[in-house]
């Protein structure tokens, strides 16, 4: 395709020139036209500052260039960063690509801020975390936040002898003053809340989005304790819970409700109703559309590696990072259809070394990241942790090429084997880097503690039936190797949605989920403008070449698809291509929720995926994947029942037109995506 005559820009750091010799990028024509505008620097007029491959060459560089530190040969290491990066192999998160080798350099995408009930004396005080929000938004990061300490709408202000806002009041006033914020100057913040399930204003809380066009700039989430699901399962009483506000040792303490019971505060009681009619007030919303979601906490910090640090409380917008206070991580994503090998096999040879430097690029990211210099405490608590976000995206393009089914036992299997591989890899990846560079500082008490490894090797959890060519794995190694030299990093790996990076990348499906549809249109946020871009899936397109039908038939069929998105009502498709090709829609809630569960087994942090449900379904399936999800230990849920809302990122030809033709009347019903992608 025609390429724009590049500018100089002075918002790029001094970058050596592009190496002789080294491969360009192929992109699609709706790839190309994503990089420009949301990844390649621009110069004073708004025009392109540097082509695609200089722009994979500024990342590469300046993140490689940290090595100098420890005497290693940098250029070498930015070569090799950049063939990773140009093959389309892996992917950082966004703000890596626009950040790195700019004067702003902050790199991370996912931030925790803490919320302590106090409106400013404290430096996690109400408003000294929403000027510390607002600073990371502008750089592109997002953030989430537990709103469980703020004490319930109503309650005495001692200070003022008012009355207390509650958190969603608080929670309107980080909404509005969000929507005033451009997120790295090309898009809104994006943020999640979340309140416990003992919150005495909880049932406030689930039900403040009702109205999709209200809380905007948030995600909502319900922080679930094992004690409320196993109410819900006996049908007990349960009880809305706070520390008594009056008490002399309330006066300073900010923790959860657990560690204030630990302090000697009493615990007031605010209400007691059944478990279940609080259940059933968070599957009505959901059903209604798609928020609250759920968050096990439990769950999470049953893996917390640094326990003797914080408890988790909250995660990042879109729900794949639990982070502690101030904590942040830079995540990027393997391209697993790049892995695919002829006769439905896959190159675990090429995966694993591209595990290993991804795994060191995101090391290096940690150090290479200016963070927020008025927050210090980001810095801080990045480099006491050292936390990676290493997961995937294409696993479903990489389904289509191996013959296996989305959702189907084998399925889960398949997505299952790929993930240990990664954290497998990635954690050797992370030993061999503390024996050269050290353990992550806080070791020393956390679950990696070699003098106390409280660390277990992670397992199926169902047992493994089919063999798909992978390496044996023996996990003793990591064991031993933490022994010996600790670990760099005390979190590994991730599943991020990978909205924007898969489009660049040219995968079909985003993160681990399914392919949405095999025709659609994609809305990209283009400053402000709705871009719209058109897809076809090549890979249905090659499967149905493979089975004899000429171009004209086969142009039929994807006109076919392009109005539903799904080729399943389609009779003359072969039965053995119908069952491969699925799509989003095509597959059960159950289905959905085994394979996130299959895939949280060999994942340290978490999971952001959906579970969608047809227009049809009923409260009752969204309350049984909920329990379902528990139980297969996930460490949170969001859900999604087709045309429950207005907003689209992604919509079938059938959706867009119906959008045109009723939009003065009525809202269209649509395909959707995953709710927390953007």
């Amino acid at each position: 395709m025609a390429r724009k005559k590049i500018h100089s820009s002075h918002r790029i750091l001094p970058t050596p020139r592009l190496p002789d010799g080294l491969p360009g990028v192929e992109i699609s024509e709706n790839a190309y036209q994503v990089l420009t505008r949301r990844y390649i620097r621009k110069g004073d007029n708004g025009e392109l500052a540097e082509t695609p491959e200089e722009m994979f060459w500024r990342v590469a560089y300046h993140i490689a260039k940290v090595e100098k530190t420890w005497g290693l040969d940098t250029q070498a290491r930015a070569i090799e960063f950049y063939h990773l990066l140009v093959s389309r192999n892996f992917f950082p998160n966004s703000p890596t690509f626009t950040g790195a080798g700019t004067p702003l350099g902050q790199l991370a995408a996912c931030f925790v801020l803490p919320i302590s009930d106090d409106m400013g004396r404290r430096s996690d005080g109400i408003f000294q975390t929403l000027r510390d929000a607002a600073l990371i938004q502008q750089t592109g990061g997002g953030n989430g936040f537990s709103f469980s300490s703020l004490r319930p709408r109503g309650a005495l202000v001692k200070a003022s002898a008012g009355k207390a806002t509650g958190p969603v009041g608080f929670l309107r006033v980080y909404d509005n003053a969000f929507g005033e914020i451009a997120q790295g100057g090309t898009r809104r913040g994006a943020n999640m809340a979340v309140l416990r399930v003992d919150h005495p204003d909880i049932e406030e809380y689930i039900q403040c989005k009702t109205n999709e066009n209200h809380i905007t700039n948030f995600n909502i989430s319900v922080g679930i304790t094992d004690a409320f699901m196993q109410a819900v399962e006996n049908d007990s009483e349960w009880d809305l819970l706070f520390p008594d506000v009056n008490h002399t040792e309330y006066r300073g303490f900010s923790g959860t409700i657990e560690q204030a019971r630990a302090a000697g505060i009493p615990i007031i009681t605010h209400k007691t109703l059944r478990a279940r009619d609080l259940f059933n007030l968070i599957v009505k919303q959901a059903h209604h559309n798609g928020e609250p979601g759920l968050l096990f906490l439990d769950a999470a910090n049953r893996s917390n590696p640094l326990p003797h640090f914080y408890t988790l409380e909250s995660t990042n917008p879109c729900g794949e990072q639990w982070l502690g206070p101030y904590e942040n991580c830079c995540l990027g994503s393997i391209n697993l259809s790049k892995y695919a090998l002829d006769g439905g096999q896959v190159n675990w040879g090429a995966l694993q070394n591209d595990i290993k430097i991804a795994t060191i690029f995101l090391d290096d990211v940690v150090d290479s990241n200016q963070y927020v210099p008025a927050v210090p405490q980001l810095k801080e608590s990045a480099l006491r942790a050292r936390r990676l976000g290493l997961g995937i995206m294409g696993l479903a393009d990489l389904m289509f090429h191996a013959g296996i089914r989305y959702g189907s036992q084998k399925g889960q299997e398949f997505a299952a084997q790929v993930m240990e591989f990664i954290r497998y890899h990635a954690m050797l990846t992370s030993i061999d880097l503390a024996r050269e560079r050290g353990s992550f500082p806080s070791i020393k008490g956390s679950i990696y503690d070699p003098e106390n490894l409280n660390w277990q090797p992670p397992q199926p959890i169902t047992p493994y039936q089919t063999d798909f060519g992978r390496p044996q794995l023996d996990w003793s190694l990591v064991v031993n190797g933490i022994l010996a030299h600790g670990i760099r990093n005390a979190a590994q790996t991730t599943i991020a949605p990978t909205g924007t990076i898969g489009t660049v990348a040219g995968c079909e499906g985003y993160g681990c989920e399914p392919v949405f549809a095999l025709a659609y249109i994609r809305h990209v946020n283009d400053d402000g403008k709705d871009l719209k871009l058109a897809y076809a899936s090549p890979l249905f397109d090659q499967a149905l070449a493979k089975i004899g039908l000429e171009n004209d038939r086969r142009q039929a069929v994807i006109n076919q698809v392009m109005e539903a998105g799904s080729c399943q009502q389609i009779i003359e498709i072969p039965e053995e291509v119908r069952h491969v090709y699925v799509v989003s829609q095509d597959i059960s809630a159950e289905e959905h929720v085994r394979m996130q569960a299959a895939m949280q087994a060999f994942v340290d942090n978490s999971i952001s995926k959906t579970i969608n449900f047809p227009g049809n379904s009923r409260e009752e399936d969204i309350a049984n994947a909920y329990m379902q999800a528990w139980h297969l230990g996930c460490k949170g849920i969001t859900v999604y029942v087709t045309g429950s809302r207005e907003k689209e990122v992604l919509e079938t030809m059938a959706s867009s037109s119906q959008e045109v033709e009723h939009e003065k009347a009525a809202p269209a019903s649509s395909q959707t995506i995953p709710v927390w992608i953007k």
